[in-house]
């Protein structure tokens, strides 16, 4: 079982960042979604700001297919899209997560949208089922 929040999916890795990253990608390509926009909020705030911040990164990942179902129906579905699934770390922990599509597109209206929305969230549950086999045995992610 994928632990999750109110609005999200999230587990901790015991990765890097990088292997953290390459292997959420795998998973993710798995189900049909392709990072199509990435921030990296740890160089951003360097750059911007001159802060030193833990690794962070965001990773906008969609699947074309089930983002066009949804924008057929409601063009405005793109103001929450691509779904963000989140990489950070905190005390030498990987924390991934990413927002639940079904709360993300909650506020649009259509069946299709939201029928698209449930399919999304299943698909990006198997991601996380897939990253379980990082975790130690019997241990699940942890607040």
């Amino acid at each position: 079982m994928v632990p999750t929040t109110d609005y999200s999916f999230w587990m901790t890795l015991p990765l890097s960042l990088s292997a953290a990253e390459k292997n959420v990608r795998d998973a993710l390509q798995k189900e049909g979604f392709g990072i199509i926009s990435e921030i990296d909020i740890q160089a951003k705030l360097k750059e911007k700001l001159g802060v030193d911040h833990p690794p962070h990164k965001i990773l906008g990942a969609c699947n074309p297919k089930l983002a066009y179902e949804a924008l057929k129906e409601n063009p405005d579905v793109a103001l929450a899209l691509p779904c963000n699934v989140v990489l950070r770390e905190d005390d030498g922990e990987m924390h991934v997560s990413a927002m639940k599509p079904s709360v993300a597109l909650e506020p649009f209206k259509g069946l299709k949208v939201h029928e698209t929305a449930c399919k999304a969230e299943e698909a990006l549950e198997r991601v996380f089922d897939d990253l379980c086999h990082f975790l130690p045995h019997h241990s699940h992610a942890h607040a």
